[in-house]
């Protein structure tokens, strides 16, 4: 991993469009704008890595950017996602070589993930009668990547997230919250793309990225890891407590932070959630 990577990592700055040169030089950005079907792509999981391949075989993207976002609450080795992003790179040059990949761009917002899932525990648990930290970072790392898609002219941005995994609930990737999650980003004409939405089983996963398996297995860990599941392994929830905090919070604070991105502004974090608390 460049080392300069490793300094962001360490200080996990606001860094949504104002990037260092070396990471998105002017000349990527515009050969980004002339590719035909440029795409961002997400980088996290193995889940992320087999979206990444399975869009770069099936579409006709010809140029591919990926993204390695950071929340508030990651653990483990930082250089797995670059260890992805070097074997998506490797398995399309020998199965598909028009394709180009690019080096990563990191990037992040504490301060939105913060209002997302943070800040708000005891009014989201009185107002929907739940909390889990996870939608509301689902929503922030969709919603993060918006501005980047925008000023690089990409229309899809490719991201992991499937409905079943095994028969295991996922409260942030149930149908109710993907379908959210494409709402989100349809508001500023992005299209998010899910290749693997349908595809519940590992194995499939596993057939996806085939011989690499050494170099895609692994991924970051989160403090706060299954953390909606009951003692015994259950996820109980209420789909529309879970549409409303989507619809009354989650989507509009987000987009509000996206839309002072695309203005060139930093949002302001005092206020961003101004009404949104409010009851009618």
């Amino acid at each position: 991993m460049d080392p300069r990577y490793r300094d962001i990592l360490l200080d996990r700055p606001e860094l949504v469009t104002s990037f260092p040169a070396w990471m998105l030089p002017a000349e990527t950005v515009e050969h980004l704008r002339a590719a035909a079907e440029p795409a961002v792509v997400e980088i996290a999981g193995r889940d992320s890595l087999a979206a990444a391949l399975r869009a770069a075989a099936d579409a006709d993207h010809d140029l591919l950017l990926p993204t390695i976002a950071y929340t508030g609450t990651e653990f483990g080795d930082w250089r797995l996602p670059f260890k992805k992003v070097e074997y998506l790179r490797e398995w399309l040059r020998a199965v598909k070589a028009d394709v180009e990949v690019l080096e990563p761009v990191v990037m992040g917002a504490p301060e939105l993930w913060r209002l997302l899932c943070g800040r708000y525990v005891l009014a989201q648990y009185r107002r929907f009668g739940f909390y889990t930290p996870c939608i509301g970072c689902h929503v922030y790392l969709h919603a993060v990547r918006v501005p980047l898609a925008k000023m690089t002219g990409c229309r899809v941005v490719v991201a992991g997230e499937r409905e079943s995994h095994d028969g295991l609930v996922k409260l942030n990737q149930i149908p109710t919250a993907l379908d959210a999650y494409v709402e989100l980003l349809a508001r500023f004409d992005v299209e998010l793309s899910l290749p693997l939405r349908q595809v519940s089983s590992a194995a499939e996963i596993e057939e996806l990225v085939g011989g690499g398996r050494r170099r895609s297995e692994g991924q970051l860990e989160c403090v706060l890891s299954q953390n909606y599941r009951d003692a015994d392994g259950a996820v109980p929830y209420d789909e529309g407590a879970v549409r409303r905090f989507l619809d009354e919070f989650a989507l509009p604070l987000a987009e509000r932070a996206a839309n002072a991105y695309l203005a060139g502004e930093r949002p302001d974090y005092s206020t961003l959630a101004d009404g949104l608390w409010q009851t009618s």
